[in-house]
């Protein structure tokens, strides 16, 4: 069936309630966003100010870097799939992204060896830049990410408890080597670009695998848009103060579609607006072993039925619950298809990336 009524704006949850003795209010409004919405502000979060505004400062600059700078930490040197793209080197649907970013994750010190799991080579060195190149761009990075895992685990909880499950419920999902990633987006504005590019500065996608995206909306410029369940576009419009959070398909197939992981795009920026920065975080889950969906109460079945309208596909999702670790894999080669043909050819081959392939 239909949704009689559907979103037409994003909630903002206050993080501050639990400290005011509302927690049960805090968690009422996150059960409904998490049903039916799929997207959430939250404010009075626990990232400081100013370590977003310091991190949004080196973008800016290693963005502003002479191309042979930015080069030295290209994706091409890692089987990691982080560090540098270029402009338009990742596709969304096969259609060129109109962005710039830098991908970085959690230093996980396991060295690849043949035998062990494929996945493995995900937790290889990547290239940061240099303080040379730019100072403290690194070490602000990693204290970022150790930021955001603290909210993402705090959210996590807070999701368990609003969907009638114990804290702790998420735990089992992570590992000892557990590597969340995260990244730094540059997209340019529509002036800056060539006529025939268009202003996709991302496609319609969903979050593939993981349970929670942060994000910071590192400038008060327009272009994230949430696809409502009938198939509508809502501006996710820049708060000052806020972090915009979204479900991942992970969260989606664990509660068996009740938690919807909702279909989202980037337009690049206006006219001379200049480019719109943006730093999102992933929370993801191990990749080591296969799950079984969460038992939630028996008052949400009433949602199972529910039609929700996608300009996405439901890419690599049967994999999710016997091989997540593939299900990357392949999200990955076919986002980055230069590096998947590199470090996985016979994984690159399954879905047709080979020497022939326009990189």
């Amino acid at each position: 069936m239909s949704n009689p009524v559907d979103f037409s704006s994003i909630p903002i949850i206050d993080l501050n309630l639990v400290n005011i003795g509302k927690k049960d209010q805090l968690l009422g409004e996150l059960k409904h966003a998490l049903l039916h919405v799929g997207f959430f502000y939250v404010k009075n979060h626990s990232i400081p100010q100013s370590l977003l505004d310091r991190a949004k400062d080196l973008a800016v600059q290693f963005f502003d870097s002479p191309q042979e700078i930015k080069d030295k930490s290209d994706k091409i040197l890692s089987s990691s799939f982080l560090g540098y793209s270029k402009q338009g080197f990742e596709t969304t649907k096969g259609k060129k992204d109109n962005r710039e970013q830098y991908d970085f994750g959690d230093e996980i010190d396991i060295d690849f060896k043949p035998g062990m799991p494929e996945y493995f080579k995900l937790y290889a060195p990547y290239q940061w830049p240099s303080d040379e190149d730019v100072q403290g761009f690194r070490s602000t990075y990693l204290d970022l990410l150790e930021n955001y895992k603290k909210l993402a685990l705090q959210l996590t909880e807070l999701v368990a408890l609003s969907l009638g499950l114990p804290a702790d419920a998420f735990d089992k999902y992570f590992e000892k080597d557990h590597q969340n990633r995260a990244k730094v987006i540059k997209y340019p504005s529509i002036s800056e670009l060539d006529p025939n590019d268009g202003d996709q500065g991302v496609g319609p996608h969903k979050d593939i695998a993981n349970l929670l995206t942060l994000l910071y909306q590192a400038n008060d410029l327009p272009g994230l848009q949430v696809q409502n369940h009938a198939g509508e576009w809502i501006d996710a419009t820049p708060i000052p103060g806020t972090i915009v959070i979204n479900i991942g398909t992970g969260l989606e197939t664990l509660t068996s579609g009740l938690t919807v992981a909702t279909t989202h795009r980037v337009l690049n920026p206006p006219p001379g607006r200049g480019p719109r920065f943006s730093i999102p975080y992933f929370l993801s889950v191990r990749l080591d072993k296969p799950f079984g969906v969460i038992d939630l109460p028996d008052k949400y079945d009433y949602l199972k039925d529910r039609e929700v309208v996608s300009d996405t596909d439901g890419q690599f999702k049967e994999l999710f619950l016997n091989n997540l670790s593939k299900a990357m894999l392949l999200n990955r080669i076919r986002s980055h298809p230069d590096v998947g043909f590199k470090y996985y050819p016979e994984l690159a081959a399954e879905i047709g990336v080979n020497e022939n392939t326009k990189f």
